[in-house]
Order: structure tokens, then sequence, then C-alpha cells
């Protein structure tokens, strides 16, 4: 049995640096954030002092690392009376009075660094969604960080090509890791005509008015097995999120046509609909919905 071993990591000097500064540096030499301590000293606020384990050591790399930082105490605001006991020995009072500082300075660190946390690359990890949401900017859970940060540092560029077929293409190909083809003024079925281009009860369906003009494919080059439903419905958030308005899109897969024998018809509007056949997958068409009968290629 293969025993596994905890990764080593040495200890950085982070004597002289600030208490913000020495956190970074840890995290960028592989450790978690740093505890922090007060001590009182003539030395700049919120520099370090000394540290524990000692520089060059080494640990294992999920050890935090303590900080003892200079920083003034609130006993310095109390009445002289309270001072002087403090000085003679009785340090509870002291103590206790560290406490306050620690929560006063951690709200004032907060709001100090307001101004990272609407840049992309300083904000932390759990505020990119929101700050994906302030500009409508679409980001899925499973990105990895690093790509997250990138994206929205470019959102500003994206959104000078959205509505345009290189946007919808540039979106869908950051989240399906391919690029799709957009078959502008298409539509994949030709309308309903009875003995013309539909056969009753074989391929009739009705949809909405279909102009051309407004219309459009989105062929991705996927097998439809590689596509979980959960990427099925973000990929049509994007192509909604993407597109103009006004028009409607057909998505498929591999580009493959598909029979109409295969679909059956749902009628009416999202509240209220009515559904002629059975069914099991849903493949959403634009704004018209419906559904692929099992068993069926």
């Amino acid at each position: 049995m293969r025993v596994q071993t905890k990764r080593k990591l040495s200890v950085p000097d982070l004597e002289g640096l600030s208490a913000e500064n020495a956190s970074v540096y840890l995290e960028l030499n592989g450790f978690p954030k740093p505890d922090i301590m007060y001590e009182e000293s003539d030395v700049r606020a919120m520099t370090v002092l000394h540290q524990d384990p000692q520089k060059g050591q080494i640990v294992d790399a999920d050890t935090i690392v303590t900080i003892y930082v200079s920083q003034s105490s609130f006993c310095d605001l109390l009445p002289g009376i309270y001072r002087t006991s403090i000085y003679e020995g009785h340090t509870h009072l002291r103590d206790y009075l560290w406490i306050f500082r620690h929560m006063f300075d951690s709200v004032s660190m907060e709001v100090d660094n307001i101004p990272k946390m609407f840049d992309p690359y300083e904000t932390p990890a759990r505020f990119l969604p929101w700050l994906a949401s302030w500009i409508g900017f679409v980001l899925d859970e499973d990105w990895p960080e690093g790509k997250k940060r990138y994206l929205l540092r470019r959102a500003l560029e994206y959104y000078r090509i959205r509505g345009t077929v290189k946007g919808l293409k540039l979106f869908l190909s950051i989240f399906v890791g391919v690029e799709p083809e957009i078959i502008e003024n298409a539509w994949p079925f030709n309308g309903f005509q009875i003995g013309v281009h539909s056969t009753m009860d074989f391929d009739t369906i009705i949809f909405p008015v279909v102009n051309l003009s407004h219309c459009f494919i989105v062929d991705i080059p996927l097998e439809p097995e590689e596509v979980s439903e959960y990427t099925i419905v973000k990929i049509h958030d994007i192509i909604r999120a993407e597109k103009p308005a006004h028009t409607m899109y057909y998505l498929r897969f591999k580009g493959k046509k598909v029979a109409l024998s295969e679909f059956q018809l749902l009628v009416g509007d999202e509240e209220q609909s009515y559904v002629i056949g059975s069914g099991e997958e849903i493949v959403e068409l634009g704004e018209t919905e419906v559904e692929r009968l099992p068993g069926e290629e």
C-alpha cells in the first residue's frame, strides 16, 4: 500500500513586510493565509516584527504561519488611571482590548480594499459571479478560476461584438471548447404544405411564422451523446443572451438533420402548453419546444 506524504515547503522570510503583503507572499509560495497577532511597537503599524515558524524551516504545505505585527493598543485611549494599572503589570485588560483591535482592523481592511472588489484579478473568487452579474456576463461554475478572471477582464472587448456572428461563435467556443458553425438566413424545415413538404401523420409539424432573414442555425461539432442536459441548457442561455432579440435560432449537433418523425409538437406558451404524443428528451427550438421520441436515432 502506497503511503501519500504531505508536500513540504520552505517558510519564506516575512519580517519587515506589511501584513497584507506577507499574506499574499505566503499564498504565492503555496501556504494558506496566516494568523495575525498584534504587538505594541514603535515600528510602522501593520509591519511584520517576527514569525512562527521561522524563515527557512521546512514544514508541511498546509501549515498556517503566525505573523506578529506592530499595532497600537486601545489601552492608549483609556483614561490615565486605567493605563497606569495596565503598565504596572495588570495585562488582562490589555489582552482583552486586542480582541476589539482585531475586529476593528478586519472591518477597516475590508473597507480599504473595496476598489479591489471590482478588479477581476483582485476580487475574491466567491465574488466573481457577483461581478459577472453586473455586466450580464455568463460564467460557468466548472471553469477554472483563472479562466473566469481572464474573461471578466476582457468583457468590455467582447461586448463590442455582441449580437454578431463573430461574438456568438466566440462565446460558444469559450463554453463548449469547439467552434460552432453559424448558418444565417436558414431554417431546417420547409414549412407545412400537404403533399409537397409534408405527409399527414408522418412529418406534419406546425411552427410560428418563420422569416428566414431573421433566422439562423447553430451547428455544434459534437455528438449528442457527448453533451449533458446541463450543457444544453447553458448553450441555450448563451445563445439567447448573445443573439439579437428579434431573431429565432435552431440548435443542432454535428450538423445532423433530424427527421420530423422524431419530434412531437408542444402547442402554447411557456405557462400553458399542450403536448401531442409522448417523449423523453427535450430539444429547444428558439422559442418553440419539441420533444424527441425515446429510442429514435
